[in-house]
């Protein structure tokens, strides 16, 4: 048997590891592991940006919950990435980014696309390496792979020189690791579980926020399980969303602003402290307030915040434990409070149905949520890119299951649409993908909708087009004023001509009454299509939501 090259050993690794797909971008310097890629099975999918890369890998990190792989040439090629590798970093997705580099001789001398790499990525990463000797790859490799799963899991980045990857070595002297990775569910201890019990049971006012940590963990099923024996309210954040289907008598979504102000416990699970929790702090939560938390990282536990009982473990484990630590007449405590809720819930449904039901030309961004949620069925994906069509959207569409709703994260990187959708239809064939895409975050990666083509990869791109960076756009409008509002602005771009022109079909909707049938005709096709939906760049700003992104 001829002895295997640098390349086909970087491929055994991806595919021990249960990699069946990666995505790159062309480069000379790691041809050497698409050679290997194609030999082990593992299929190839390049696009048209190295961001764009990534990003496709981080969303088949989320889907999985096991590593995504992006494979991209050295200099320009790592650099094009690092914003991929950045927002993965931000939402806990164990992304590996392979990056070609220089020869190992030329070291210095000033090689094509030499430059400093892995320093570029320790801020952003879980790891950086560089493979010193072919010998060493799968070592490199599963060392990397073990980071960025284990704990709270993130992107980490290996840079393998071009000459390691076109030798050759005796298989003998570059075994590949296996059974390398240990991700313990760890527990509790008795009276943290105890102390947390005591503190809900005395309670009048309980919430629980349940973030990313809870999908990551997989623990949906033992989150179920605990509001019901607790007869608590869940509020759903992040990744989360999904993980209490929308018709569970405990999942609430309108009402979390009051909620949270006038709770007086709330059980944070997998969900940082930051700005979209208000960073813990008042007045976002009531000021006496007790909090306590559970995350797999314990440097989440009291960040921002002081907090009463902080647990560092496997969300559904504990969650368990604690379930089976309550006292049995516990949810008939909370049925006042939860009317409560429910009744600020009617309230606030009451008022986006008014606003679902415009008639107005142009159209509403409300309106268009609301056709996108009529369409939206338990075996639809939805990926959210963008500002107020996505935010808006967010509070219409309704979602039944763990993983169903794709969006950046915390660190608000736009573009990642068609390289989540792309990585989601890869993953999940059978199933209907929709992208929900704003008119100026759909220009940053809009090309990949011709690798989506290419691939054959049914998709729907529904484009909240109202002709700028609205969310940006309606605060700079209140502060500044029309005069002073600058590079903001967008034209009404035929997106849809342009997906046409890509290999794609298209349709510009202009009427709400049209909406819907061309929803439904696009989600039914074996093609990739583009609905380009023109709206009306001031109603979001009228309904008075409007928020400065910072």
């Amino acid at each position: 048997m001829a002895e295997p090259t640098g390349g086909e050993l970087v491929a055994r690794v991806l595919e021990d590891a249960g990699v069946g797909h990666v995505f790159t971008l062309c480069g000379g310097h790691v041809l050497p592991i698409y050679d290997g890629c194609l030999t082990e099975g593992i299929r190839i999918i390049d696009v048209r940006h190295e961001q764009a890369a990534a990003h496709a890998a981080d969303a088949y990190a989320r889907l999985t919950r096991n590593i995504g792989v992006a494979i991209v040439a050295p200099g320009p090629g790592v650099t094009d990435a690092v914003t991929g590798v950045a927002n993965a970093h931000a939402a806990r997705s164990p992304l590996l980014l392979i990056g070609g580099a220089a020869p190992l001789g030329l070291r210095g001398l000033g090689a094509l696309q030499e430059m400093e790499q892995v320093d570029l990525f320790r801020p952003i990463t879980k790891g950086a390496w560089t493979v010193p000797e072919i010998r060493q790859i799968p070592e490199v490799l599963t060392t990397a792979i073990r980071t960025a799963l284990s704990g709270r899991p993130g992107p980490v980045f290996v840079e393998i020189p071009v000459d390691l990857l076109l030798g050759r070595i005796e298989e003998r002297l570059a075994p590949i690791p296996r059974q390398y990775v240990h991700r313990p569910a760890s527990l509790a201890a008795p009276d943290a579980i105890a102390r947390v019990v005591d503190l809900l049971s005395r309670a009048e006012r309980p919430v629980v926020v349940a973030g990313s940590g809870v999908y990551w963990d997989d623990a949906a099923k033992s989150l179920a399980a605990f509001a019901e024996a607790a007869g608590v309210p869940v509020f759903l954040t992040g990744a989360g969303r999904g993980t209490l289907a929308h018709d569970h008598p405990l999942a609430f979504q309108q009402a979390r602003g009051f909620a949270l102000a006038t709770a007086d416990f709330v059980l944070v699970l997998g969900a940082p402290l930051d700005f979209r929790l208000g960073y813990g702090r008042t007045p976002t939560f009531a000021e006496d307030v007790v909090v306590c938390m559970v995350d797999c990282d314990p440097a989440e536990l009291g960040r921002n915040r002081p907090i009463e009982v902080g647990i560092a473990g496997h969300i559904g484990r504990v969650l368990d434990q604690a379930t089976d630590a309550l006292p049995v007449a516990l949810p008939s405590r909370w049925t006042e409070w939860r009317g409560r809720l429910e009744d600020r819930e009617r309230d606030s449904r009451s008022t986006l149905d008014a606003l679902t039901a415009s008639g107005d030309m142009p159209i509403s961004h409300y309106r268009l949520a609301a056709e996108i949620a009529s369409v939206v069925t338990p075996d639809t994906i939805v990926v959210g890119d963008g500002g107020d069509v996505v935010g808006c959207s967010s509070k219409i569409v309704r979602l039944s299951r763990p993983g169903q709703w794709l969006d950046p994260g915390p660190f608000g990187c736009l573009g990642v649409g068609p390289s989540f959708a792309i990585a989601a239809k890869l993953l999940h064939p059978a199933q209907r993908v929709l992208l929900i895409a704003g008119d100026g975050a759909f220009g940053l990666n809009g090309m990949e909708m011709e690798t989506a083509v290419r691939f054959g990869l049914p998709l729907t791109c529904v484009i909240g087009n109202d002709g700028g960076w609205g969310q940006i756009r309606n605060p700079q409008l209140s502060f500044w004023g029309a005069e002073r509002a600058v590079a903001t602005s967008l034209p009404t771009t035929r997106y849809d001509l342009m997906v046409e022109a890509l290999g794609g079909r298209g349709v510009l909707v202009t009427d709400p009454n049209d909406l819907r049938p061309a929803l439904e005709h696009a989600l039914a096709s074996d093609e990739v299509w583009c609905v380009n939906v023109v709206l009306d760049p001031g109603a979001y700003r009228r309904t008075g939501q409007v928020s400065m992104a910072i």
